[in-house]
């Protein structure tokens, strides 16, 4: 059961002895390596080209775009690595953002609003799980229909978007707004703080917990792990609620950028994230992958879309580039088990 991408990057004496050594070794031995690598080097080509791309707006922008995605797949990750899927995220931004903004017009009140969101993904997560554990259905059906369902009823609730009619100047924030200002670099955005929190606590319950090493467990060999004494099942309903929960948090962003609730948002959203988490190293057949590969596959993905834009690129290919990106992600993963005999 490996963590990582599966390469051999144990650390010889001499790379002990010269860290330097070593972290040439990582940058181009490791998934998250070559990651850095080819988003160092994106940066650098796309500052070259578009004098638009290193501003401080186009920056922060392009941060608070892809923290929503960061959000999810960091949930997405827990799921995948527990040899799950969830197909439903990307209708949960429509469903939770007209029932969201729909409470928020109804009440008032900033913590409603958030409540609704998140038991609805809580909601979502529970069905997901129940369905896919209790009735021995493959998650990716499950999700599959949950996505039409889900949808279904974003179009039901409303036939067209929720306005904001309370304006809450801090629901406006959340979105749009800035945490705190840092010399020499900026105003950092809300979101960038909110996903780089959910990013850091995650990181330390995945690596440094009981419940981290379960998921891996879980996902590397269920049969063993329930064995073991890992009740299966709950952590895999976890890894589902938590997922759908993470959804339910990005949908509240997204409509506090909008300053609304819109029925056809998330198209394409999920593709976003299943190919971040793969191309980041994590493998369908569960039991691998990282928070930092998935972190540093968000930043290239939205990177690259970002310069389709600014390049005037014809902005269908980023739908194009997120479907070749799962394909190549896919063939690492199958190259990666063959290298260890897990095919």
């Amino acid at each position: 059961m490996e963590r990582a991408p599966a390469l051999d990057i144990e650390p010889t004496a001499r790379e002990r002895a010269n860290p330097l050594a070593g972290a040439v070794r990582w940058l181009f031995r490791t998934q998250e390596g070559i990651l850095l690598v080819v988003l160092i080097a994106l940066c650098l080509l796309l500052a070259r080209l578009s004098p638009v791309f290193a501003s401080e707006r186009n920056i922060f922008v392009l941060l608070s775009q892809m923290s929503m995605t960061a959000i999810v797949a960091i949930g997405m990750t827990l799921l995948i690595v527990a040899r799950e899927i969830d197909l439903s995220v990307g209708s949960m931004q429509a469903f939770v953002g007209v029932v969201a903004m729909q409470a928020l017009n109804a009440t008032e009140h900033l913590l409603a609003g958030l409540a609704v969101a998140l038991l609805a993904g809580v909601a979502v997560g529970l069905v997901n799980a129940g369905l896919t554990l209790k009735l021995k259905i493959n998650s990716f059906i499950v999700t599959l229909a949950m996505f039409s369902i889900v949808r279904g009823l974003a179009y039901t609730f409303t036939a067209a978007s929720v306005q904001n009619h309370h304006k809450l100047e801090s629901f406006r924030a959340i979105g749009t707004g800035f945490a705190f200002t840092l010399p020499g670099i900026g105003r950092v955005p809300w979101p960038v703080v909110i996903a780089a929190a959910i990013f850091a606590l995650f990181a330390v319950i995945l690596n440094k917990t009981t419940f981290g090493r379960a998921v891996y467990a879980v996902g590397g060999n269920p049969r063993a792990a329930e064995l073991s004494g890992i009740r299966v099942d709950l952590i895999k309903t976890l890894c589902f609620v938590i997922t759908s929960v993470l959804a339910a948090l990005a949908a509240f962003i997204l409509i506090s950028r909008m300053n609304s609730g819109q029925n056809n948002a998330g198209f394409g959203f999920e593709l976003q994230v299943i190919g971040a988490v793969l191309l980041g190293g994590a493998s369908l057949a569960g039991g691998q992958g990282t928070l930092l590969g998935t972190l540093l596959a968000v930043l290239l993905l939205g990177t690259l879309n970002n310069g389709i834009v600014l390049l005037g690129i014809n902005s269908s290919w980023q739908v194009a580039v997120n479907g070749l990106v799962i394909v190549i992600a896919v063939l690492l993963d199958a190259r990666r088990r063959r290298s260890l005999g897990q095919d």
